[in-house]
């Protein structure tokens, strides 16, 4: 009984010795454990030295600016003086002094104004200078005259500018000079529109009563 019991004792120790060795042997022959994956490095694109940074607007051009006028009222005064004994109706009493537009008055004289649209005679002083209004029978005549200049930085002297400059227009012509300093518009819309077998004015009676403006407000 003693045998038996030893021989199974023994026999059980060479199994746990025989599956701890198979083990072992299983443990040796397993695969290495898999690593986590890691992402892996983009590489950043690679720059090219001679490109160079977005070029920017090119602020060197000419450039508009806008300023105020310097106005020689004295000739102005002068000139108005020299008209003050003359009988020229230009439909409107105009300021003087202080009150005056900040540019010397130029407005037409002998315009003929239908009777149905002598209500519509209007003059209106601005924060930069005047607009005056007649309505007539072909056309209507608006004058502008302000002292804000515009213009661009290195512009060249305009010496040689015309005195008076005619335009045609879509609604008819304008006429623009300086004078005392101050810049004027001469404006004259057709009542009917215009073809080119005839307009409602000529450039030669845009100028003649543009020529005939005379001095009526100064300060």
């Amino acid at each position: 009984m003693t045998t038996i019991r030893t021989f199974l004792i023994a026999s059980g120790a060479c199994l746990s010795l025989a599956a701890c060795d198979f083990l072992i042997a299983r443990d040796r022959d397993a695969p290495p454990a898999m690593e986590a994956d890691t992402p892996a490095e983009v590489p950043e694109p690679a720059t090219d030295p001679s490109e160079s940074a977005p070029e920017t607007a090119d602020t060197d051009g000419p450039v508009v600016v806008a300023s105020t006028a310097t106005i020689d009222w004295d000739a102005a005064r002068a000139d108005m003086a020299a008209r003050s004994g003359e009988d020229r109706e230009t439909g409107f009493q105009v300021a003087s002094g202080n009150s005056a537009p900040p540019v010397p008055v130029l407005l037409p004289t002998g315009i003929v104004v239908a009777q149905s649209a002598e209500n519509g005679v209007r003059f209106q002083p601005m924060s930069d200078g005047y607009f005056a209004y007649y309505p007539g029978i072909d056309y209507d005549i608006v004058v502008n005259g302000t002292n804000e200049v515009f213009g661009t930085t290195g512009d060249a002297e305009d010496g040689d500018a015309p005195d008076l400059m005619f335009t045609p227009t879509m609604t008819g012509a304008q006429v623009t000079f300086s004078r005392y300093g101050a810049d004027y518009l001469v404006e004259f819309e057709c009542k009917a529109a215009q073809t080119a077998e005839g307009v409602c004015i000529t450039e030669q009676e845009a100028l003649e009563i543009t020529e005939k403006l005379v001095i009526a407000g100064t300060r």
